[in-house]
């Protein structure tokens, strides 16, 4: 005999019907922007179908230009990044599993999302700055566009995410960055007009992504978009602040509104006036708002670019390019960090031997790369960028650059980040294994080795590939490997066989 709660099961019911509501109320509220009435119904159809899966090239490490030419076949590209590919129904289904993922040669970002890094088209060497970085892929886009030059300063104020960021730059092998945890009002009190692009990718309602599950209809409503619209001209404003004259700062949201997108950038008018300038969006041309809605804003918001879901394939989106014509003024000034970061770094130096003693241990000199030096921080080396030491005092500066080793008892014990960044230059004590050792160690088991030659410490190889630091037990019989938690799976798989 089934016993029926009825009460959870009209709770059940209401729920849906509540979720249902809220979602034709969301539906009908953007409808009406929509530049043409006649594709309603192919709007609404894209709106609650389930995504393709997308993922991006990580250029940044050596894994994934091994496979980029043969992924590149099979995959349908991204029109506006030349890095992003929609993976067929195939491989979508084990992406999230394959080792190229793992690693961090691959990069799970849906389409829409690589057109605000496309329309920032950062450049080797600059000063950037991503206002709202967590998790952290489109500030390893970036990085990979900076070819890991210049400073990229990745600020995420909400504590509780930073780690996230972290461990996504540091997976992505994205060594330029530099950490900040802090309010973009408080980060506009020490940067004045230094910055050559700016990203603010916003927080918002969401209201573009409903694809991805009906719980980001939770707190949607039209009141609640227009009070997200005040935290984002805040943020806006403080990150134009911090754009230098003739720089290039894109404002993005994964919201369709317009009260998080147009009347946002009306705020920024307010404040900056003629500062302001609004450049077309080249990447995408057949976007746009219905005539009627549009002849509410100047006409330069036409260069702006929303991401339609049945017109491109891809979750909803708003991207703006804004220009600066002439410094302006932060209401408290305080000490310009960004004056620190501008001037000239003098030549990095390794005063502590730190080359010499990974040398002794590892049987190979690390690379560094121009404009980086090897530092000590706590139980920790770090690889940084140069002059990033004049930021550390700041209160709000998290971590900066990539680490590359752990510290303990006088032992360097490499990090993944050093394994993909330099494991192919160890030789002496290099361990190859195969395809069942490898599903072993990712599943956080030791596995059964036959090795008559190294014990310790080694990097495990599989198919001239670096996979992970690991330790050989005395007898050479076993193999524990120190796969991050974060890259651990019972089902690894590869997307190229």
């Amino acid at each position: 005999m089934t016993i029926t709660n009825n009460a959870t099961t009209s709770q059940d019911r209401k729920d849906k019907s509540a979720v249902g509501d809220r979602l034709e109320a969301l539906l009908a509220h953007q409808q009406r922007l929509l530049p043409q009435a006649c594709q309603a119904q192919r709007f609404r159809g894209a709106m609650i179908a389930e995504q393709r899966v997308d993922v991006r090239l990580n250029r940044l490490l050596p894994a994934a230009r091994t496979f980029a030419d043969d992924l590149r076949s099979l995959c349908e590209p991204v029109p506006w990044c030349d890095d992003a590919l929609r993976l067929p129904p195939d491989l979508a289904a084990i992406a999230s599993h394959s080792l190229e993922f793992r690693l961090g040669a691959l990069y799970l970002q849906a389409k829409a999302t690589t057109l605000a890094v496309r329309a920032l088209d950062p450049r080797p060497g600059e000063l950037v700055l991503d206002l709202a970085a967590a998790p952290g892929g489109k500030a390893t886009q970036i990085a990979t566009a900076m070819g890991n030059t210049g400073v990229l300063v990745a600020n995420e104020p909400r504590n509780k995410r930073v780690a996230a960021l972290v461990g996504n730059l540091e997976r992505c092998g994205a060594r330029n960055a530099l950490v900040t945890s802090v309010l973009g009002s408080q980060l506009a009190r020490s940067f004045h007009n230094v910055f050559d692009r700016v990203l603010l990718d916003a927080p918002c309602s969401g209201d573009g992504i409903v694809c991805k599950g009906r719980h980001m209809l939770s707190f949607w409503s039209p009141e609640d978009a227009v009070e997200k619209s005040v935290l984002q001209i805040g943020l806006l404003r403080a990150a134009f602040h911090m754009l230098r004259p003739g720089g290039r700062l894109v404002y993005s949201t994964c919201s369709l509104s317009t009260e998080e997108n147009e009347d946002v950038l009306i705020g920024l008018q307010k404040r900056y006036g003629d500062l302001v300038d609004i450049h077309q969006v080249p990447h995408l041309t057949d976007g746009g708002l219905a005539p009627d809605i549009a002849a509410h804003y100047p006409a330069s918001f036409s260069g702006c670019a929303r991401v339609w879901p049945h017109l491109h394939a891809t979750e909803g989106a708003f991207v703006a390019i804004i220009g600066k014509l002439a410094e302006s003024q932060w209401n408290t000034i305080e000490e310009d960090a960004g004056a620190l970061l501008r001037h000239e770094a003098e030549p990095p130096k390794d005063p502590d031997g730190w080359s010499l003693q990974l040398a002794a241990r590892w049987d190979f000199e690390p690379d560094i790369p121009d404009g980086y030096e090897l530092v000590g921080q706590g139980r920790h080396l770090h690889l940084r960028p140069a002059g990033a030491a004049r930021l550390a005092h700041l209160p709000w500066y998290v971590r900066s650059g990539m680490r590359v080793a752990g510290l303990h008892k006088g032992h360097f014990y490499l990090s993944q980040q050093a394994v993909a960044l330099w494991g192919g230059q160890v030789q002496q004590r290099r361990l190859d294994i195969d395809w069942p050792q490898l599903q072993t160690l990712f599943r956080g088991d030791a596995s059964p080795v036959a090795s008559l030659r190294l014990t310790g410490e080694v990097v495990c190889f599989y198919e001239d590939l670096p996979i992970c630091r690991g330790v050989v037990s005395r007898d050479g019989t076993t193999l524990e490997a120190y796969v991050p938690k974060i890259a651990r799976t019972d089902r690894l798989t590869r997307i190229l066989k």
